[in-house]
């Protein structure tokens, strides 16, 4: 193999490792950068120094076989990254992937109220917190005393209970359930 072909392959090479290191050290795109001069250095040292079937070999490898190669590892990634783990529904994403999944999550298992009628979504309160959740298909009137069964997808899901005997149970104003 000639040395000029050894160089752009080295250099596509060392290009495609540091696109893949920007994944890994976000530099602003600092190394995406020197992966796109290292391309453009191996195909004008193939251009200068090979011939034409050489040249259109590096320049449709860099131009079409890298980009398909870097969404075929990017979609593999994002797979093996989603999987599905201890705490998690039936969509992939685990159930507190963002901030507000986690609070969400925390009011499984809640007692609070509806605020609005239920038909089948409304909003409800609970721990003084004005939620917008969904019934389990039924409907339901302002003021119905509800518990927090699931957190899917971001919907608050609430069943209608009976007003527990010891106002202890629930942290609500009884008084309004009526």
């Amino acid at each position: 193999m000639d040395s000029y072909l050894l160089l752009a392959i080295i250099l596509i090479g060392f290009g495609a490792v540091l696109i893949v290191s920007e994944f890994f050290l976000p530099t602003g795109g600092v190394l995406v950068v020197a992966a796109v001069a290292c391309f453009a250095v191996a195909v004008g040292v193939t251009l200068l120094y090979g011939d034409t079937l050489e040249a259109a070999a590096v320049t449709i490898t860099v131009s079409v076989g890298l980009p398909i190669a870097g969404v075929l590892l990017f979609n593999a990634y994002k797979r093996l990254s989603l999987t599905p783990g201890p705490d998690s529904d039936s969509g992939g994403a685990t159930v507190a992937s963002t901030p507000e999944m986690a609070v969400l999550a925390q009011l499984k298992g809640q007692f609070g109220k509806t605020v609005t009628p239920m038909r089948p979504s409304g909003s409800v309160e609970i721990d003084g917190r004005r939620i917008d959740a969904m019934t389990e298909g039924m409907m339901l009137a302002a003021g119905v005393a509800v518990k927090c069964v699931d957190v899917r997808a971001g919907r608050v899901i609430v069943r209608q209970i009976d007003p527990p005997e010891k106002l202890a149970a629930l942290d609500l104003d009884m008084d309004d359930l009526k």
